[in-house]
């Protein structure tokens, strides 16, 4: 909502067109005395208009700021109640992430061995002898996954050993089988190597790479498997032995997952819970909106209605809002007792939630207030001395209306 108001709308005055009786202009125009009277004395009620008005706008922006804070609280799938932590209890065997609205459980995983990839390592050649693969096109298969892809390579009768596995190792990436190539240097003697890698672990993505034409494998030796691919085994809350192509596996559905990184002894305790630092964040943003708000009301005190700061100040009339943690100051704003809060949320997360998050809770109650505010039009705010001013200055309106042209226009300019 965009808040557009001025001092004059605030205050409805009457249309510009509205005049008196003709008796009345001619009485205040033959009485140039009269009429500089009243132009002097028209400006501090201008002045108050102005002050009014811009004690109301700041008011309902920060209500506005307020609402919008409140409704971070209330968001079903988005709100930091929703947040989630996953602790493991020896993270160098495994480590877990949860999403919101995971169920607040302990995990135990046993990882009985971790799934692997498979590596072809080559032979180490000295890059600047002439290379061993053949002069011309080598033509070579990879077979990864029941699917064989012919891959191309040309290697010049000048290139060195360096060149060759370079012109390999681009030609296999290029084909993006799902193998990578690599090129390994030795760091004493500066011989390399060609390397090709399964691009993701278990069984399934064990490969073979075979000659066609020429002698690009075997001359680099990586027809061959180093390294053989294998899956993951392990087991959840001592339930049965389990396998996975992946090291990450799921725990609930998609909302947590572990990822199994070496082979643990024992079970490994993952525990997903609530974020609660994210909670405390976020309510912690909506006090400190509150008490802008609030003190945007105090600020406006001379033209607000009092009836508008004890509706706000009686949301916080239960003690409930006190015992997790957020409390009111003696002039009406609040303080937040992060560490009360953080004991309320470990013990007692559901009933916390409600309090602040569920239907008829701190934010649904604040939310709803703003909305109130937002709703209704800006001059019923005001206090009775405020309206009183407010009917003065639709009187002088009038009267404006009615001076001669010239006159008329040099108050109206005054003011405007």
């Amino acid at each position: 909502m965009t808040i557009s108001i001025n001092s004059y709308n605030l205050m409805n005055p009457i249309s510009r067109t509205t005049s008196l009786s003709s008796q009345s202009s001619n009485s205040l125009g033959a009485n140039p005395s009269l009429f500089s009277k009243f132009v002097s004395r028209s400006k501090p009620y201008e002045q108050y208009i102005k002050t009014a008005a811009t004690g109301i706008i700041n008011f309902l922006k920060s209500a506005q700021d307020m609402q919008a804070s409140a409704q971070k609280l209330m968001q079903k799938d988005n709100s930091s109640f929703q947040a989630r932590t996953a602790e493991s209890s020896d993270s160098k065997k495994v480590t877990a992430t949860a999403s919101a609205g995971a169920a607040s459980k302990t995990y135990e995983v046993k990882v009985n061995a971790i799934a692997t990839s498979q590596t072809n390592n080559g032979t180490f050649l000295s890059k600047a002898d002439p290379s061993v693969v053949s002069k011309g096109t080598n033509q070579f298969n990879i077979t990864i996954g029941g699917k064989t892809t012919k891959i191309s390579a040309f290697i010049s009768d000048n290139d060195t050993n360096d060149q060759a596995l370079t012109k390999l190792k681009d030609a296999v990436n290029a084909a993006k089988t799902g193998v990578t190539a690599s090129i390994v240097t030795d760091d004493k003697t500066g011989n390399k190597k060609l390397e090709l890698s399964s691009d993701k672990t278990g069984t399934d993505q064990a490969f073979e790479a075979e000659d066609i034409t020429g002698n690009a494998m075997m001359a680099t030796g990586v027809q061959n498997a180093t390294k053989l691919a294998s899956n993951a085994s392990y087991s959840v809350n001592g339930g049965a032995t389990q396998t996975s192509q992946s090291n990450t596996i799921d725990l609930e559905k998609g909302k947590a997952t572990a990822t199994l990184m070496a082979p643990s002894m024992e079970a490994v305790k993952i525990q997903i819970k609530p974020d609660e630092d994210k909670v405390i964040a976020q309510v912690k943003d909506l006090v400190l909106s509150y008490n802008t708000m609030h003190n945007r009301l105090k600020e406006a005190g001379g033209v607000m209605n009092s009836s508008v700061r004890k509706n706000i100040e009686s949301l916080f009339s239960s003690s409930t809002y006190e015992r997790i943690g957020i409390h009111r100051n003696g002039d009406g704003t609040l303080k937040l007792d992060e560490e009360q809060l953080k004991k309320s949320l470990t013990s007692n997360f559901e009933q916390t939630t409600k309090a602040i998050s569920g239907n008829y809770g701190l934010a649904d109650r604040l939310s709803s207030a703003a909305e109130r505010y937002n709703e209704v039009p800006a001059s019923s705010l005001l206090n009775s001395k405020a309206r009183q001013v407010q009917q003065f200055a639709m009187y002088q309106s009038s009267m404006q209306m009615a001076m001669p042209t010239q006159a008329s226009g040099w108050v109206l300019n005054s003011l405007y």
